[in-house]
This record gives structure tokens, C-alpha cells and sequence, in this order.
């Protein structure tokens, strides 16, 4: 680009411009075209720049279960009393930054009384504009405004926003047997997904199998996909796909409303006696570390794959056993959306009770 900027005003400048830029360019280009590339690992070390940032008002770091502090989010407080904030406060400050206290409660890491956990407060409160904010209980969290030196610290506050309780299988059905007659039946929806995949070309195989299985929805979480020679039947031109950056962004917008979150991973319940939801995500993680501990703990059930001498499968095809289960049972009428786990019958003369368990109380 050098080269071509000072031949061009060579040409446009007069004669004995020209000449004397010559000489110039002699002396830029003594062995050949000069190159502009710049090394930028070389002059970006260290942290990127940072806002400066009030230590008057009171940060409040946010995340969501599954996720960790390092993705968490920051927002500002600016409490009435600047020697207290209120619980009532905090919740403001989340609902004004986009959280939805209908499907969350907050948690707010304490230090002083343990050695650090997460204690709920006003868990009751779905919305802190509410009217009846008055009667709940609120809870005084002291600041500090200097160290023991006099120095000035910042002010933070971590909170941890936890999914709220879905309704038990009995209260939901009490409301659908309380509709009007008619009601067109409902088949339920699966979508699936792998946190952090490692092997695209499984990624490739794992969308076919959805797409072949009735999958509604398909999603990476910390990966990018590219289209593989697996997926012979571009699975993601005809079935919705998701690149979601974080867990955050799967917990806080992406997944149904309503859907239950399934982990694939050891230590669950057996698959042939798991009990598929109605609606589900199916949550996978990468081939080699698995799915993280935070995340198995944010999701409602875990389901492991069974084996007769090696329990590890390939994420492909752990997944398309699982959807495969999941179609089988639903046309044999056994197990999903049923709300207790599914027996195999003893024999060929199984009663039809025994092939479709009646509901338990929750």
C-alpha cells in the first residue's frame, strides 16, 4: 500500500516533485516493497485498557448457576445510605440490567458468618417494584468505604441468580385437566447441544443423527461450527442452529422456557430407566473433559449411557443414543413426559399398568 501511495503522487504532483520523490523511494525501498504487517501479539501484552469506574456507587457482579465469575456480568447501585445497601436495592439494580426475577432468585455470596457461600435473599420477591415490597423482610448488606491502611476499595457486591422451582408434575396437570375439552394434544420438543466440542466432524455426525431423530433445535456453547462432511444432510440448513458464546447467554435468553435442561454425562440416571421430558434440552460436554461441575448441578436431571466394558462413548454417537431412546419409548407410549422414570416390563406377559407406571405423588 506504501508503494502504490507515493507512486500515485508521483503521478499527480508536478515534475520536479517527482524528482525529488525518487530519491524517496529509494531510500524506503532499498530492498524491495516494504511490508506494513504489524505483530500484534507483540504490541498488546497484558490487560486491555479499562473505564475508570466510581468507587461511590457499589458494583454488583452477577452470574447465572452453571456459569462462573469470570463471565459474570457488572452493574451499579447507588444505595440511599451510603454506608448500607439493601437487598431490595440489589434486586433493583439486576431487574434494571435485564434479569427476570420471575424465573430466577437471587443468592448473594456471604463471608462473614462461613467461609464464603451463596445466601438467598428476598427469594419470595419476583419483582421489587411490587406493591406488597413493603411487608417482605429485607436485608442490610454493610460497605466499606476505606481499608484498615485508609485507602479507598471499591465496593462489590457477587450475587448468583438460581432458576426458581417449576410447578410439580401433579399441580401441572391439575391446571391442564382444568382447561376446556378439545385441547389438541401436545407432543412435546427436544433441542440438543455440546458445550466447549473439540472434534468438529462429530459436531457433523451428531447434527445428521438430530435431524434424521426429530431434534426442533441444534446449538453449540463456546464453539464456532463449521460444516462438515459428517453432516451429509447439511442438518443445519433445515433444523435452527445456535453459536451461543457462554453459558450465560444459554441460561439467561436461549433456553425454553419451560424445557427441562438434561446433562449426558456419568453418574446419572441409567438410560434405560430414564424418564424423558416432554420438553428437553439435552446438554452434552467435549469429548475429552466432559461437562463442567457447575453445570451439571444448574441442569434438573442427568442421564448416563449404559455398557457392557467401556462406559465412554464418542459425544456423536452418545447423543444419538439418546435421542434414539427418547423417539422409541414415545412411540411405544412409555416414558415421556410421564413424570416417573420408566420400568422395563419383567416379561412378554408385562400388564399394560406395568408398561405405563402410574404417576407418583411429588
Amino acid at each position: 500500500m506504501m508503494t502504490l501511495l507515493v507512486v500515485l503522487m508521483c503521478f499527480s504532483a508536478p515534475t520536479t516533485a517527482a524528482v525529488s520523490m525518487y530519491g524517496v523511494i529509494r531510500h524506503l525501498l532499498p530492498h524491495g516493497p516494504v511490508s506494513c504487517r504489524m505483530d500484534l501479539s507483540q504490541q498488546l501484552p497484558g490487560n486491555p485498557i479499562s473505564p475508570r469506574v466510581d468507587l461511590d456507587p457499589v458494583l454488583v457482579r452477577y452470574m447465572y448457576d452453571g456459569g462462573t465469575l469470570a463471565q459474570g456480568r457488572l452493574t451499579q447501585l447507588q444505595p440511599a445510605d451510603p454506608n448500607v445497601a439493601r437487598g431490595t436495592e440489589v434486586l433493583r439494580a439486576l431487574v434494571d440490567d435485564g434479569v427476570d426475577l420471575r424465573h430466577f432468585f437471587a443468592c448473594i455470596y456471604e463471608s462473614e458468618a462461613s467461609t464464603g457461600s451463596w445466601l438467598p435473599v428476598l427469594r419470595e420477591v419476583t419483582s421489587p417494584h411490587a406493591e406488597d415490597l413493603a411487608h417482605a423482610k429485607d436485608v442490610e448488606l454493610p460497605l466499606k468505604s476505606t481499608a484498615a491502611d485508609g485507602s479507598r476499595v471499591a465496593r462489590r457486591i457477587d450475587v448468583k441468580l438460581f432458576r426458581r422451582t417449576a410447578p410439580s408434575f401433579d399441580a401441572a396437570r391439575a391446571d391442564q385437566a382444568a382447561q376446556p375439552s378439545g385441547k389438541i394434544p401436545k407432543a412435546g420438543y427436544f433441542g440438543i447441544g455440546v458445550i466447549n466440542a473439540k472434534n468438529q466432524a462429530n459436531l457433523g455426525t451428531l447434527w445428521r443423527s438430530a435431524y434424521q431423530l426429530g431434534s426442533s433445535f441444534l446449538f453449540t456453547i463456546g464453539t464456532r461450527y463449521k460444516h462438515q462432511p459428517t453432516d451429509t444432510v447439511n442438518a443445519i440448513t433445515r433444523v435452527p442452529f445456535f453459536e451461543l458464546d457462554d453459558w450465560n447467554a444459554f441460561a439467561q435468553t436461549f433456553a425454553p422456557r419451560g424445557a427441562q435442561w438434561v446433562a449426558v454425562e456419568f453418574g446419572g440416571t441409567p438410560l434405560s430407566s430414564f424418564d424423558h421430558p416432554l420438553d428437553a434440552v439435552y446438554i452434552l460436554g467435549s469429548e475429552d473433559a466432559g461437562l463442567p461441575t457447575s453445570v451439571l448441578r444448574a441442569c434438573h436431571a442427568t442421564v448416563s449411557l449404559e455398557s457392557e466394558n467401556y462406559a465412554s462413548y464418542n459425544v456423536a454417537v452418545a447423543g444419538s443414543l439418546i435421542m434414539y431412546d427418547r423417539m422409541a419409548k414415545q412411540r411405544a407410549g412409555q416414558s415421556v413426559g410421564k413424570g416417573t422414570p420408566y420400568q422395563r416390563p419383567a416379561g412378554p406377559a408385562a400388564t399394560a399398568e406395568e408398561q405405563s407406571p402410574s404417576d407418583p405423588a411429588s
